[in-house]
């Protein structure tokens, strides 16, 4: 499986704005960023996968979908949960702030295709079986397992301290990686734990959830604090903790 975190900085480097990760050419989680890539990389992705409506990880959504589209039957397909599918067509693609793909795609026309996604039931998509696990950010969220059958990566999305998806992941035998943020900071735990976001301690606290021998992958440090959880995270010397390279081609 080939995992990028694609960039959000000019030029690329270890801070990460948006959010968008592409599990091979076809699927994207989230789609922060996923509207500024090459033409031809967006035209070959099929379908996203979105957590959660915070702008950080739909930014470029409504780009993204009207770069792509060509007339005729097919359409990029977003898959999300059905709170989510509601507040991207009432608040997003409404006519006001970008046009209403879903009413206007027909049949013979479609700008967007939508599926609802369920917790802990899978769907296979692009020779990936993805498996939605909810988490506990600030807003209804959900994580993915994603499985191509040799290996398994989980990207549990923004959360704080969480449960399902470690017993989720306690029974998956393949799994390789996860990709776990670190936001704040120790010293603003207090606000990590009011908006559903992980400080350095509870990332390392989660870590104990899950005792399996995998790579750990830090993701979404705040850029003002990114420094200072790097120090922070070496200094715990947690094993198999590494922090995320945007722009590069993971292996699993």
């Amino acid at each position: 499986m080939q995992v990028e975190l694609l960039p959000s900085s000019v030029p690329p480097s270890g801070l990460q704005f948006l959010t968008t990760y592409l599990v091979g050419d076809a699927v994207a989680i989230d789609a922060g960023v996923v509207g500024l890539l090459a033409l031809g990389r967006q035209r070959r992705i099929r379908h996203v996968f979105v957590t959660h409506e915070h702008l950080d990880h739909i930014a470029t959504l409504p780009v993204f979908l009207e770069n792509v589209y060509e007339p005729g039957p097919e359409s990029v397909e977003i898959l999300a949960s059905r709170e989510v599918l509601e507040f991207l067509h009432a608040d997003i693609f409404n006519g006001r702030i970008w046009p209403d793909f879903f009413a206007l795609s027909r049949p013979d026309d479609a700008f967007v295709a939508a599926t609802a996604l369920e917790p802990l039931r899978p769907v296979t998509r692009a020779g990936l079986t993805v498996t939605p696990v909810p988490v506990s950010h600030g807003v209804a969220t959900l994580g993915f397992v994603v499985d191509d059958g040799r290996a398994a990566v989980a990207f549990p999305s923004d959360t704080g301290p969480t449960e399902a998806i470690w017993r989720h992941l306690a029974s998956v035998p393949n799994l390789r990686a996860v990709f776990l943020e670190v936001s704040f900071p120790d010293a603003h735990a207090h606000l990590a734990a009011r908006v559903g976001h992980h400080c350095t301690t509870s990332f390392a606290t989660e870590m104990h959830k899950l005792p399996r021998d995998v790579r750990w992958i830090v993701v979404h440090r705040k850029p003002c604090y990114a420094e200072t959880i790097a120090r922070e995270i070496a200094a715990l010397g947690l094993p198999n903790v590494e922090l995320v390279n945007p722009g590069f081609t993971y292996e699993f």
